[in-house]
């Protein structure tokens, strides 16, 4: 049969490392894979071949990925949180720890990510004009559209919070104005936003919605035992 037979999770494995003593070729002509780990190249093991090296997708690639993920989400808290996290050093771990704490939402990155990395891979091959036998069962169309479940993280419950606050202090729990509160913390999202050049050093973007959280929940316990 005609084309490379080439082991694609080795080769998808090999796209996704960025370990930095990491060395991948690819044999152009039989589709075989070497890797070697401590960065030095044993031509002894290769031999005879059109090797071409194998790169970890590039990080401006990964970074568009995440931005063609965020276009797709509606939810506005989740919205804010990723265009935020993505501002600066550190956007790729911002960016997980933001998009995990929408369960759905996480998941659904996943698979977009998935699919984009599996479309890179084969416009990299059909680059190099290299022939398959057979194309991966990859699903290459990313999923667009958000689950249709509420995805609000369980960051701010009122009635458990009020309820810590009540059963510390021995007192009768008191029922908080739920809108009030969510008023609150979009004002304090916000606020943090249109400060956060003042606060730079102090904490990132992606820690906007977490301080305005933080701080709305503070209010709970202040509100509870100021009555």
């Amino acid at each position: 049969m005609a084309g490379l037979s080439i082991d694609w999770m080795l080769l998808e494995s090999a796209f996704e490392s960025h370990a930095p003593e990491q060395r991948t070729l690819l044999d152009g002509t039989t589709g075989t894979i070497q890797v070697f780990a401590d960065g030095v190249v044993d031509e002894t093991k290769l031999g005879p071949g059109a090797w071409i090296r194998v790169e970890p997708i590039p990080s401006r690639e990964q970074y568009r990925m995440m931005e063609r993920f965020i276009a797709t989400v509606t939810n506005t808290a989740l919205k804010d949180a990723l265009q935020d996290s993505i501002v600066g050093k550190g956007a790729f771990r911002r960016f997980k720890d933001a998009v995990g704490r929408y369960p759905e939402e996480r998941k659904r990155w996943f698979a977009f990510r998935d699919a984009l990395l599996h479309r890179f891979i084969l416009d990299w091959l059909k680059q190099h004009k290299l022939e398959l036998q057979e194309v991966p069962a990859w699903n290459l169309d990313p999923p667009m559209t958000p689950s249709p479940e509420p995805t609000t993280p369980p960051v701010l419950e009122v009635g458990a919070v009020t309820a810590v606050a009540s059963e510390a202090s021995g007192s009768v729990p008191v029922s908080a104005d739920r809108a009030e509160l969510e008023a609150l913390r979009a004002y304090l999202q916000s606020w943090a936003r249109s400060h956060g050049e003042e606060y730079h050093y102090l904490f990132g973007p992606a820690a906007f919605e977490r301080l305005a959280t933080d701080m709305t929940q503070e209010f709970i316990i202040y509100r509870k035992r100021s009555l």
